[in-house]
């Protein structure tokens, strides 16, 4: 009998597991946002930028599953943590989504209200390029919402003084082509640079001597990730599904879960996430010149020198002599010798 509760016990131990999976997977974690936080640490990052946060979101997949309630949830989740600057990784709407105005101006509504003072910065996905009418919706919404897109080119992120890092973007592979040597045109190996593309598996395209941290989503980290196995696996996400990857001993690729779903709406092992950045500076201080309250829209411009004085030579002053003066004789009066005396009076005792 104690053999049987025994038994008993241990299949509703079983059960109760299964249960709280099953209820997890396809009812809390798919509207669970995770935030991951992750440490850059470089001589290269300016110490302007020391502490600063940078966050990345991928694949919304607004239309099936993520509703306005859902995504609201999101943006409260973002501004929480409170970024200076904003990345989106590609994919605002989900596959076969019905797209109107009126979900344009839901989706831009909440995009409008992140909010990130060092900008919001975006690259669009392989479901963004789907169509040039997907592609007009979605360009819409991004700039309604303030996210500057960077298509094969690169970004300066600064808070107004000299230091910087550059942002690189670049085009998807699925349906888009990625043109590195214009993306990298104006990117320097002196400066910390962080690449982001929609698609893994396009890391192994970039230089290595000038990417020191490359941002990737679009594989939803698999979405329900068994050990033998991923229910979700795209192309261009084959060579590297999810979690992070070191290429070739030189930088590291950080593949988001993104925060939405596809097929079915479930999550397992993989879940909806969101990425903070913080910035860490090893490099020494160093003094700036910066006018307080100027701001320098273009750090990677040459500055202008300040204009030099040549000191005035101080006027010679001749000294000026003073004339003699000669002092002027008094007249001798003239006595007439045959002139009659003056008598003096007399005066009486």
């Amino acid at each position: 009998m104690k053999q049987i509760q025994k038994i008993l016990l241990i299949l509703g131990i079983i059960f109760g597991l299964v249960l709280y999976l099953l209820v997890d997977a396809f009812l809390l974690a798919p509207r669970k946002f995770t935030v991951r936080y992750q440490t850059l640490t470089s001589d290269k990052i300016p110490q302007d930028l020391n502490n600063t946060k940078i966050l990345f979101v991928s694949d919304i997949y607004y239309g099936n599953h993520m509703n306005q309630s859902r995504l609201q949830k999101l943006v409260d989740t973002i501004n929480r943590i409170a970024p200076d600057a904003v990345v989106f990784g590609g994919d605002i709407y989900a596959p076969n989504a019905t797209i109107t105005t009126e979900t344009d101006g839901e989706v831009a509504t909440a995009l409008s209200s992140i909010k990130a003072p060092l900008g919001k910065f975006a690259v669009l996905g392989d479901q963004d390029n789907a169509t040039a009418d997907i592609k007009s919706h979605v360009l819409s919404i991004l700039q309604t919402a303030n996210f500057e897109v960077i298509s094969n080119s690169s970004v300066s992120i600064h808070n107004g003084s000299s230091g910087f890092i550059s942002l690189v973007g670049l085009e998807n592979e699925l349906n888009s082509t990625p043109d590195v040597n214009a993306a990298y045109a104006n990117v320097s190996s002196e400066n910390y640079v962080i690449s982001v593309c929609h698609t893994p598996d396009t890391a192994s395209l970039v230089p290595l001597d000038t990417t020191d941290y490359f941002l990737s989503g679009h594989s939803l980290g698999g979405q329900a990730y068994y050990f033998f196995g991923a229910y979700y696996a795209p192309d261009k996400a084959v060579n590297y599904l999810r979690g992070k990857h070191l290429i070739q001993n030189t930088f590291v690729l950080d593949i988001s879960n993104g925060v939405g779903t596809i097929g079915v709406d479930m999550r397992f092992l993989s879940p909806a996430e969101v990425v903070c950045y913080t910035l860490k500076s090893t490099a020494p201080a160093t003094e700036t010149n910066t006018t307080p309250g100027t701001y320098n829209d273009n750090p990677q411009a040459t500055p202008t020198p300040e204009p030099t004085i040549e000191p005035t030579p101080e006027a010679t002053i001749e000294p000026t002599s003073t004339p003699e003066v000669v002092p002027t004789p008094t007249p001798t009066p003239v006595v007439d010798p045959n002139a009659t005396p003056t008598p003096v009076p007399t005066v009486a005792p």
